[in-house]
């Protein structure tokens, strides 16, 4: 049976972008068991565990960025046959991450109360939470050693690999949390028993990783590329990912800053406001998914010194990520009160979170643009664009139009939705004009 080369293309882009959403999902499953679990120990527990947690993922992604640009190194350097680089820069990233990772871990055990009385939270959750956090930031350099390990498995095109390791690690997770929140068979941890099961669980996750990667024919990576420090590598991550650092900086510090402005709509509409997060979360799952396939694809074909297919597999990934995030935005549209309904019965907050969830439908297909075309531009070693483009989307569109609608002028919560919308108009055009462009090269 002859495959044209389109089919070809399609059958690899589908390939690599499978396993990544199937772990979206599964990551996502982990959250929703995890808060149940929690959310029967009432409301101080439950909230204390979502902040700890928020901290300490929002914090530790900005040092997981090592992550990409480790995973578009071994892209490229896959797509050449250069293994021993592929190994060097395996090693070197996940060596950074362990370093990196300590340090987190060692400032939020010291600093754990003092942050958490800076926020609004009452002072029994902020007391909980200090003691769940330092926990959870004690397990940071096995998180981001999962991370970076995974990402450079994407970035080899070993996609399903990573989602294995990924599955085993969720598994483990909700098996652990539940033995040590509920006490079956060991004395009952509550709140911390949900800590100590997400921490071990990254630990089986950066095991299982590293076994990976030992065992990967070509890379076979062992302690002594890890232990062994080699400058000229460090310093090409280290070009690479402290711009796509910089993008986690401005993402997360901005959604922080959201939702503070947004706090102010009122308890109803606040609340419909994050139920329409939830609902639009989903539609992230493809669109990161369509984002490795392109990073890998073309990283790899860069390397191997075809930049005519790597542009080619850049806009079919393109044209799939649209069409599929499109088609799905239409059916949440259709059913986006029942969805909101899922969360909640208040007729006020399924009002505006109807409206919300809408408006979230004309994101997908720009939504879709920036995940492939930015996820392309990583790939092919250019990750200042897309940190310029999403600081300027967050910082000088996104936040001061809030402020301005929200806080001054007073508008309801769908302003915000309308505002967020423009953003990603504007940020997919200029995606679009630089890989176009081609000055990446």
């Amino acid at each position: 049976m002859i495959v044209s080369i389109a089919d070809y293309m399609r059958q690899q882009i589908i390939k690599l972008a499978w396993p990544v959403i199937l772990e979206g999902i599964g990551i996502m499953a982990v959250g929703v068991l995890l808060t149940a679990m929690v959310g029967q120990l009432g409301a101080v527990p439950l909230a204390a565990v979502g902040l700890a947690t928020m901290l300490q993922f929002s914090t530790a992604m900005v040092f997981a960025a090592a992550g990409t640009g480790a995973a578009a190194i071994v892209a490229r350097e896959t797509g050449a046959g250069n293994w021993l680089e592929v190994r060097t820069i395996i090693g070197q990233a996940i060596m950074l991450g362990a370093f990196l990772g300590t340090g987190l871990a060692v400032i939020g055990w010291f600093t754990a109360e003092f942050v958490l009385s800076l926020t609004a939270a009452e002072p029994d959750v902020a007391g909980l939470a200090a003691g769940l956090v330092k926990i959870t930031f004690m397990f940071t350099p096995l998180f981001l050693i999962m991370s970076i390990a995974n990402a450079a498995l994407r970035g080899m095109g070993k996609t399903q690999t990573a989602f294995y390791i990924t599955l085993f690690s969720n598994i483990s997770a909700i098996f652990i949390a539940y033995v040590l929140v509920f006490g079956h068979g060991l004395p009952a941890l509550g709140p911390y028993g949900a800590a100590w099961g997400m921490g071990v669980s990254q630990l089986v996750g950066a095991v299982a990783a590293l076994i990976a990667l030992n065992r990967t024919q070509k890379v076979q990576l062992s302690w002594r590329h890890v232990l062994v420090i080699r400058s000229k590598a460090i310093a090409r991550i280290v070009d690479i990912s402290v711009p796509a650092a910089l993008e986690q900086l401005a993402m997360q510090s901005g959604r922080i800053v959201f939702t503070f402005m947004l706090a102010g709509v009122g308890s109803q509409q606040f609340a419909a406001h994050q139920i329409a997060l939830q609902v639009e979360s989903i539609s992230f799952l493809p669109g990161f998914g369509f984002s490795v396939a392109s990073m890998t694809l073309v990283g790899q074909y860069l390397g191997k010194g075809m930049p005519h297919r790597a542009i080619q597999f850049a806009w079919l990934t393109n044209k799939i990520a649209w069409l599929s995030m499109t088609a799905a935005g239409v059916v949440i549209f259709i059913f986006a009160k029942q969805l909101t309904m899922l969360f909640i019965d208040d007729p006020q907050v399924i009002h505006w979170g109807t409206l919300c969830v809408m408006i979230a439908v004309l994101e997908q297909p720009t939504l879709a643009i920036c995940f492939v075309l930015g996820g392309a531009l990583r790939g092919a070693g250019d990750t200042r664009w897309p940190m310029y483009i999403t600081t300027m989307g967050v910082w000088l569109i996104r936040l001061p139009l809030v402020y301005l609608f929200i806080s001054v002028w007073g508008y309801d919560i769908t302003a915000a939705w309308y505002i967020t919308a423009g953003d990603f108009v504007i940020r997919s055009a200029i995606l679009w004009w630089r890989f176009e462009s081609k000055k990446w090269g």
